[in-house]
């Protein structure tokens, strides 16, 4: 379930279905469950103006922020099918992957970005008690909303 966009949200979208999928068997519920977080993370992000400065400062902007929220939303989907299929008791948010990415932003953004990480994820997974899609449950079926020409703009 997207949101509808706010004040704060830039007015061009940086993350794109089409960067969730390669080809047709891909455009699955749970590549668009990524792409949904991604957006949600970028969301959070981009509320936090503290945060947005103190990356501004690092040379991280919204292009890279955007890319990152992408990528991160990317390594999402082991831990949640290690958890769905009982390899995992819990899910968990890695640092590891915002240090990989941003290797030099130091120990405070880092705690930063997971912090605001978590909250994207709950906001995504309270949405979809409520949503019909099911995207985690039917995580392997296609997802139409690939195609759906309101979220290509």
């Amino acid at each position: 379930m997207i949101g509808k966009r706010n004040k704060n949200q830039p007015q061009r979208q940086l993350i794109s279905p089409a960067d969730f999928f390669s080809c047709k068997k891909e455009k699955t519920k749970l590549n668009w469950f990524c792409f949904e977080f991604a957006l949600e993370f970028q969301n959070f992000i981009d509320r936090d103006l503290k945060l947005k400065s103190q990356l501004k400062r690092e040379n991280i902007d919204e292009e890279a922020i955007a890319k990152f929220c992408i990528h991160y939303a990317k390594h999402m989907k082991k831990p949640i099918l290690d958890k769905i299929n009982g390899l995992s008791e819990n899910l968990t948010l890695s640092y590891l992957e915002i240090e990989n990415y941003f290797p030099s932003i130091g120990d405070r953004l880092v705690d930063r970005l997971l912090t605001i990480a978590g909250k994207a994820w709950d906001s995504q997974t309270e949405l979809c008690v409520h949503c019909p899609t099911r995207c985690i449950s039917e995580r392997d079926k296609i997802a139409p909303m690939f195609d759906d020409p309101f979220y290509w703009e």
